[in-house]
């Protein structure tokens, strides 16, 4: 049975309070300003914040923001469960553990330690009052570069990751050491989310998903069996990947996964991240998936300070022959919480901007690397292995690459790289390429973004 329970937003503002959450850096900026507008709307309002952001920048969001009046540290089940069990709310705040005020420290993270105790949220106000649209969802079949709308419920079915890569901060809130849902737990979930909204897809959006691989397979094989789609928010380690997994997905029609590999280069996973993961490993996990009909995707993350041109040259000189179809590739956040935001944030005295902390950013990579890459690390390497060698035009599967580049085109109109590898494509599978190959000395010849490119990688011009 459950132990803790937390009001929805609607109940907290019907009694004069306000609960905001922020789960990434880049949220403060727009929570900040919401506490803001709520504090004008309710100068008397309880606003209370929480988050990952939230507990690690605890001390300067409260100096700097009078609107907010206390933060949450950690989770949050208990320490809201006790606030809205108390008489006097504030005098609660101010000598709870779990909370810091503006007279008040709290020194202890909120941690649910049988997280079957927390109940299942209450998704039904929500919809009742936004209506079906909030679980609508387009669904991208990555395999053949087409999709559908349908709708998705959500569950998390696990907190915490055992490993210490260090660009990652989940441990910070959710600790070490794995915590589950019991299975009769999970089954429950997602039968409430068919029986009650008829959702196409159940969406996993656990931080470690094969903390337990049997008890993955368990739970595929229960959503399936059940007729519906099983999508993952977030990438697999690639360590604990077995070939029954892969068998899993195979049979029951997941027809695309993303791993997170994060480098091609040994030393960059082993002496920067601290991946516990060797390319000896990824090969023979990138193995399981041949013969299947699943797209695979990798993840890769680059623009670390250590970093050196030779980690670029050897994580390149392996991303061009291992047998995946396709990476996402970013640059390193030193997110608050992570091992990286200490190496490089606190122990340097790097400024640090919380509030526009995003993807697309590059400062803290290596400048040398940088302009070996051509002034972009992260763009020049995505031309280099998802174009000039697609993994799926290395395997032969032309008719599969021409999907994703006309994908890439519907997005990128004027993207010179994926015209003339779709002509390639075409001239593969016999389809006539003219206009593509048109289209692409058009591009080059208007753009020196693009015909310096092309030159980089020896184009035909």
């Amino acid at each position: 049975m459950a132990k803790y329970s937390a009001p929805s937003i609607s109940i907290l503002i019907k009694v004069g309070e306000s609960d905001l959450s922020a789960l990434f850096d880049i949220s403060l900026s727009s929570l900040l300003l919401v506490a803001d507008e709520v504090r004008k709307m309710a100068p008397n309002a309880l606003i209370i914040a929480g988050g990952y952001p939230c507990t690690h920048f605890v001390a300067d969001i409260i100096a700097h923001n009078p609107a907010i009046d206390a933060i949450c540290l950690g989770e949050g089940e208990i320490p809201f469960a006790e606030l809205v069990g108390a008489d006097d709310k504030r005098e609660y705040l101010n000598t709870s553990p779990y909370f810091v005020t503006k007279t008040h420290t709290g020194t202890t993270k909120g941690f649910v330690c049988d997280i079957n105790d927390v109940p299942r949220l209450n998704y039904d106000g929500y919809i009742a009052k936004y209506g079906d649209d909030v679980i609508r969802e387009y669904v991208n079949i990555l395999s053949g570069g087409k999709g559908a709308y349908g709708s998705e419920g959500i569950m998390m079915t696990s907190r915490g990751c055992p490993f210490h890569c260090v660009f990652c901060a989940a441990h910070s809130i959710h600790g070490r050491n794995m915590r589950y849902l019991s299975m009769e737990r999970v089954k429950a979930e997602v039968d409430y989310w068919i029986d009650n909204y008829n959702v196409t897809a159940i969406n996993i959006i656990d931080d470690h998903l094969l903390g337990d691989v049997a008890r993955l397979i368990e739970i595929i094989d229960y959503i399936a069996g059940k007729g519906r789609n099983v999508v993952f928010a977030n990438t697999f380690a690639v360590a604990p990947v077995t070939k029954e997994f892969v068998d899993c997905l195979a049979r029951n029609g997941i027809n695309d996964v993303q791993l997170a590999l994060e480098s091609g280069s040994a030393r960059v996973l082993r002496e920067i991240m601290r991946k516990p993961l060797t390319l000896r490993k990824t090969d023979e996990v990138l193995a399981m998936f041949k013969g299947t009909d699943i797209f695979v995707k990798i993840s890769l993350l680059v623009g670390f300070p250590d970093e050196t041109i030779d980690d670029i040259k050897e994580a390149l000189d392996y991303l061009r022959k291992a047998e995946y179809h396709w990476a996402t590739i970013s640059n390193l956040i030193p997110i608050s919480g992570s091992e990286a935001y200490k190496q490089i944030i606190e122990d340097t005295g790097i400024e640090y901007k919380m509030d526009t902390a995003n993807v697309f950013a590059a400062d803290y990579a290596n400048p040398e690397t940088v302009e070996y890459m051509l002034g972009d690390i992260k763009y020049t390497m995505n031309l280099d292995i998802n174009f000039v060698h697609n993994g799926l035009m290395r395997a032969g599967k032309y008719e599969m690459a021409a999907n994703r580049f006309e994908s890439v085109i519907k997005s990128v109109p004027d993207h010179a790289f994926a015209y003339y590898y779709l002509a390639k494509c075409y001239e593969k599978i016999g389809v006539n390429y003219d206009n593509e190959y048109a289209e692409y000395k058009r591009i080059i010849g208007n753009s020196d973004f693009w015909s310096r490119y092309a030159a980089h990688f020896g184009l035909e011009r």
